[in-house]
């Protein structure tokens, strides 16, 4: 088994903000067989716990090696499956994991499926205990399924993923009704709002205008095995690292604006 890494990025400034772990299994003869093979096999069989934690573990240990040699890091999401959260002690284990190899807990999170979440009030309280450590939770696949709107209200997830399902209908009237007002919903009860399955600039423009948060998809980037994932932050941070004269133009644009404050604060008080 591999861990893989699809990028997640800002709508509105494009920049690199976070990314997906996802799991890939490579055959002896190289080639690699797609997870929607083999996740039902281990769904069915009673493995799926194992390899959750399997890809929790390698993404928390990669993520504390990557730190320790100076690179810049964003948050990697996790997935967990239902099996995995009714599992005996599981925010115990994971946090174990956690702090057994020094990462700290911003820079990992967990994504659940909605259909995992909805009306399992046993499930929020388990969630809401690895939010209180600092392990941010994002709701999976939102608009797929019997999508439940009293979900939204459970207060026990920071980020509302938005399905590809629900993206693909940009472009079409009542899919962008649909997606406005998903969106429109998700900002006033303040989650945060990512977009998946983003594969055109058309789509891009909207989410944009509609004030989506983050975006994640082909338009951007395909998933990247480690080794081209870490070369791929490098470039990336190296590419957007600010020069010396963008950093002086942005502390004397700082001071001006400080000098400004100053200033009026003289003024109002001469006015008492």
């Amino acid at each position: 088994f591999e861990v893989w890494y699809q990028p997640k990025y800002s709508a509105s400034t494009k920049k690199l903000v976070g990314s997906e772990a996802l799991v890939r299994w490579r055959e002896t003869d190289g080639k690699l067989i797609p997870p929607g093979r083999f996740i039902p096999l281990f769904e069915r069989d009673g493995y799926i716990s194992r390899l959750d934690e399997y890809v929790f573990r390698e993404a928390c240990h990669k993520q504390k090696y990557w730190l320790d040699r100076g690179i810049k890091i964003c948050p990697v999401s996790v997935n967990i499956s239902r099996a995995t959260i009714y599992g005996a002690n599981v925010v115990d284990k994971y946090l174990g994991i956690l702090d057994s190899c020094g990462l700290p807990h911003q820079y990992i999170q967990l994504e659940v499926l909605e259909s995992a979440i909805s009306g399992k009030a046993d499930i929020a309280k388990i969630l809401e205990k690895f939010r209180s450590s600092g392990v941010r939770i994002l709701m999976d696949d939102f608009g797929t399924g019997y999508s439940s709107l009293a979900t939204l209200n459970m207060h026990c997830f920071d980020t509302l993923k938005i399905d590809k399902s629900l993206i693909d209908g940009i472009g079409q009237k009542d899919g962008e009704t649909l997606l406005h007002y998903v969106i429109k919903m998700g900002r006033h009860l303040g989650l945060h709002i990512t977009a998946e399955g983003v594969e055109h600039e058309s789509q891009l423009s909207y989410l944009q205008e509609q004030k989506c948060d983050d975006i994640q998809g082909f338009l951007m980037s395909k998933p990247l095995n480690a080794e081209d994932a870490l070369e791929f932050v490098k470039q990336y941070d190296e590419l957007h690292k600010p020069s010396r004269q963008s950093l002086e133009e942005n502390s004397n644009k700082l001071a001006a604006e400080r000098m400004e404050r100053e200033k009026g604060n003289a003024d109002s008080s001469a006015n008492v």
